[in-house]
């Protein structure tokens, strides 16, 4: 062995006295726990580092690895100052240490080879602020830049300054009057006023919300399998109710853990219990149930330990954690916890057991109208309907005895598969008596049916919703989705027949008939049907009051309409039938089957949400290596990890228990992992960078003493607008982002935070503020999830079902991308581009790419180019010019050069758009916004082109 004496490094390493925590654990982690570290199954030679007593210990031949003071006797100095076969880490690692890092293990064992408990694992005490300073997070700052040598940036001028805190608390950026108050407000507390205003509005929920539905994985569909809706969003609705609120963050906890457990517990608590079930499951018919089962279980462990303790536990799944002192005992100890959640490993997303347990949420409303028709049923006698016996009426090309014909006059092309020649193709094809029941247009939401009866007297008319499999593409009935079909008109020779809702059947009553009909209003104008679409008998009778009669050249034409706003099924077929026995059934049977049917339809519009129910605990076992078919492990009992405690009492521990445990203040990581989230949303980085993981391999905080200043500020109260609100009013938060060059060279990624960052917008907030300026934006806190424009056929790939794409209609297309339709294995492309994560697992930190697509979405996603009409038929409306458009996008004025620009832009393609109209009217007929005719074509097309330059600029995108 040689040892090499490199006189300058090593003095520059013996400057300032070594930490363990600061320079050793970095590199032991990195490159010597994972073979000598927690994880017994996988140490080698006996030798383990990650604690004093183990590393201080001679093996079998009286060698010790570390003989503190003694840098010769250390086995750990003689191996990583190697150059032959004998240097740690070893070659095949690919681990190789640099100079310094040998150097510095060498001096900490010259020192005496000090540990330090874990940082993140230490009990939280307020560290002395110091003095000094107006703000406490400036004096932690400020302290560690004079250490530095370093002048902080000055604070960012007031139009910056209002973009960004408005954009950070909010989403939205201000509006011009906004600016010009602020600007004008030369009070002491301007400022604050300001972020008083805005942490009190609910646009504040609505963007705080979006972090903890990312961290929760929270999607309106199931992840699995078919990936369907499932019924969610009032958990989200929860969450926005909490932040709006500020919810204190332990009963915020306690109720999503545990809602279900808690003492009385309300419908809310209940809702936020929905936590538990934002797991990925699957309906697939050839699961392993039990396999599923531990898969959901794992990810709540996983989830869990990385929203509140920013834990790598899931790493303790099949072995010991090879960094961390995390057992695999501790993962299925915590794994217990969730034994009781009452669920079964294939979810059926369809039928009676559809998504497991449920939640309704009636309003007041609906509550009180259900009270009454549950009432007049209870009491009311069940008729019987009268017999009828149906003559279906087959399509175009076939014909019954008497020659019914029936057919579809706006049938679409639906896609057929079929295989030829080893290969799987498709084709889009036309078949007679299908209905395309999907598409935003509303001439889709009304069918036009005609049929030939032949000659004959008839007596009632029938509706059906057919499965037909034999049809291609027909998989209408397949799903569990529904349709509200709104209206029926029924024809004859151009003749409307008045008819009575009777019966749904003649051998079901209305109230047992899964396919439920519905009368909304006056039943001589206007009904509604509930059709759930998996049966094939008859849906609704329509009985005439005297027989109709036909001939040979009669037409009897059906008009079919339907809601859009149930508009979820794909492709089927509207069947026709004429009975020949349909009396006019007595007053009885018609007011039975009116008010049964008005239930069912008020019954389908209440809101549902899957919640945790508890049930007697499963029995938990470790599970070898994670294999969830070997159940020769042992039988834990919840707990929470060994290292960090236990908890009180002898009886078996509860979701609460794990709750209260989370947020009691013994327990050292969940205030400092939320609050390191939280400075990561106004800085960019977090304090310690890694969000999810405070262990040894995350990274020691820059600012350790300001980390745990503000966790146990938080934690004396648990409010998170105060937290938020001591970031945001800091000197710190408030600097220019621009910096000098000296700052640039010496802290490049601004860890110091001698400056401010500039952060690319998140993906929503990119949508939210465009669609602000531009005028679109519809405010409206909470409510059902909605479905932005989409490419076509973009959901092509997703089977059981097959399945199109309803885009939302009106206002609703203008919706925050809070309120978004988060689709797990398809997300909405405009939000992957910029970033969205699939939320199919926790995420902790979302990435921030800059790529040439992003350009190409804003440039062409409609929404954009309907924002980019928008904002320049609003600025000519108002008779406002490039000034005001810069500063309504941008919060500022543009410079002389960005001036010249716009205009030259805006008039080559005034020039251009006089010259081909039709050019002009195709830009401006994108999206639904009302056009101002108003406006010469030529005019507005020219002011959206510059428009849709500005909505493309990257400061538009960027926080500053």
């Amino acid at each position: 062995m040689r040892l090499v004496f490199l006189g300058p490094i090593a003095a520059a390493v013996c400057a300032a006295p070594v930490s363990f925590n600061r320079d050793i654990r970095p590199i032991m982690s990195d490159t010597c726990f994972r073979c000598h570290g927690p994880d017994a199954s996988s140490r080698m030679a006996n030798m383990r580092l990650d604690r004093r007593e183990d590393a201080l210990r001679p093996n079998k031949k009286g060698v010790a690895p570390i003989v503190p003071g003694d840098p010769e006797k250390s086995e750990i100095v003689r191996r990583v100052m190697a150059t032959n076969s004998l240097v740690m880490p070893p070659a095949h690692a690919h681990k190789e240490l640099t100079t310094k890092q040998k150097l510095t293990i060498r001096q900490w064992v010259v020192e005496g080879a000090k540990y330090e408990g874990h940082w993140a694992y230490e009990p939280i005490r307020k560290p002395e602020v110091p003095v000094g300073y107006p703000h406490p997070i400036d004096a932690f700052i400020g302290e560690r830049l004079k250490q530095e040598r370093l002048t902080p940036s000055p604070e960012a001028d007031r139009r910056t300054l209002i973009r960004r805190v408005s954009l950070d608390l909010t989403g939205i950026p201000p509006t011009s009057a906004e600016i010009l108050a602020f600007v004008d407000d030369r009070s002491p507390s301007a400022y604050e006023k300001v972020v008083d205003r805005l942490l009190a509005s609910p646009r504040y929920a609505e963007r705080q919300a979006q972090h903890w539905l990312d961290a929760v994985r929270y999607a309106d569909t199931s992840g699995f399998h078919g990936d369907n809706p499932i019924p969610v969003w009032p958990y989200r609705d929860y969450v926005l109710r909490a932040f709006r609120d500020n919810k204190p963050f332990d009963q915020f906890t306690r109720e999503q853990l545990a809602g279900d457990l808690l003492p009385n517990a309300t419908d809310e608590q209940k809702i936020a219990s929905a936590y538990n079930r934002l797991t990925r499951t699957s309906a697939e018919g050839g699961i392993q149930p039990k396999e599923y089962l531990a898969k959901y279980a794992a990810d709540r462990v996983r989830t869990t330990s990385a929203v509140w303790l920013a834990a790598t536990t899931g790493c303790a799944e099949c072995h010991d954690h090879k960094f961390d002192p995390i057992l695999a005992k501790d993962f299925y100890a915590m794994k217990a916890f969730f034994a009781d959640i009452k669920e079964e490993g294939f979810v059926p997303d369809r039928g009676p057991k559809q998504w497991g347990v449920q939640l309704r949420l009636p309003d007041e409303a609906q509550k009180k109208r259900l009270a009454e028709l549950d009432a007049w049923l209870d009491v009311v006698p069940k008729p019987k309907p009268p017999k009828l016996a149906w003559t279906f009426l087959k399509p175009v090309g076939a014909s019954t005895e008497n020659g019914a014909k029936l057919e579809i006059h706006n049938d679409s092309p639906i896609e057929r598969s079929y295989t030829q020649g080893g290969s799987n193709n498709s084709e889009k094809v036309v078949v007679p008596g299908i209905v395309v029941a999907t598409g935003p247009n509303p001439d889709r939401e009304t069918y036009t049916v005609t049929a030939k009866p032949g000659t004959g007297e008839w007596g009632a008319f029938g509706l059906e919703l057919y499965n037909d499999l034999s049809n291609p593409g027909n998989d209408f009935a397949r799903g569990s989705d529904r349709v509200v079909i709104t209206e029926v008109e029924v024809s004859l020779d151009g003749r409307r027949l008045p008819a009575v809702l009777a019966s749904t059947d003649a051998t079901q009553p209305v109230p047992e008939h899964p396919a439920m009909a519905a009368i909304d209003g006056d039943p001589r104008t206007g009904w509604g049907l509930v059709a759930y679409l998996e049966k094939l008998t008859p849906v609704l009778a329509l009985h005439f009051p005297a027989p109709v009669r036909t001939t040979a050249s009669s037409v009897l034409t059906v008009v079919i309409r339907h809601d859009s706003e149930f508009r979820r099924a794909t492709t089927g077929r509207f069947r026709i039938a004429l009975s020949k026995d349909g009396a006019a059934p007595d007053q009885a049977l018609v007011d039975y089957a009116r008010v049964s049917a008005e239930r069912g339809l008020l019954d389908a519009k209440v809101p549902r949400v899957v919640v945790t129910e508890p049930d007697a605990p499963k029995e938990t076992r470790i599970l070898p290596r994670g294999n969830w078919m070997d159940d020769s492990g042992a039988i834990v009992e919840p707990a929470i990890p060994e290292f960090l405690g236990r908890l009180p009492g002898d009886r078996r521990a509860t979701r609460l228990d794990l709750a209260n445990w989370i947020v009691d203040k013994n327990n050292p990581l969940t205030a400092r992992a939320f609050a390191n989230r939280m400075w990561k949303q106004f800085f960019g980085t977090g304090l310690s960078k890694v969000l999810d993981d405070l262990g040894s391999q995350g990274e020691l905080p820059s600012h350790p003493e300001l980390l745990d200043w503000m966790a146990y500020e938080f934690r004396s109260d648990w409010d998170v607008k105060k937290l938020i609100r001591t970031i945001v009013t800091s000197s710190a938060y408030k600097r220019s982002s621009q910096a000098s060059k000296l700052l640039e060279d010496r802290d490049p990624y601004n860890r110091l935070l001698a400056r401010q960052s500039r952060l690319r917008l998140d993906a929503e907030t990119v949508r939210d503020s465009i669609l602000a300026f531009s005028g679109l934006l519809e405010e409206r806190f909470g409510g059902p999830s909605v479905r932005p424009y989409q490419p076509p056929a973009y959901l092509a790939a997703l089977n059981f079902p097959r399945r199109d794409y309803s885009e939302s209609m009106g206002r609703d297309q203008y919706r925050r991308g809070v309120y978004v339709f988060w689709q797990r294995t398809f997300l909405h492309p405009s939000l992957a581009a910029f970033d969205a994560p699939a939320r199919e697992e926790c995420t902790m930190n979302r990435t921030a790419s800059n790529t040439p697509l992003q350009s190409l979405v804003l440039l062409n996603d409609p929404i954009y180019v309907e924002a980019a009409r928008a904002f320049a038929q609003n600025l000519l409306r108002d008779g406002a010019g490039f000034v005001e458009a810069f500063e309504r996008a941008l919060a500022r004025r543009p410079a002389v050069e960005e001036l010249t620009v716009l205009r030259t832009l805006h008039s080559k393609e005034l020039a251009r758009f006089r010259k081909d109209p039709a050019a002009a009217r195709e830009l401006l007929s994108i999206g639904e916004y009302p056009l101002d005719t108003r406006i010469p074509a030529p005019e507005l097309a020219a002011m959206t082109s510059v428009t849709r330059a500005m909505i493309n600029l990257h400061e538009t995108i960027t926080r500053n």
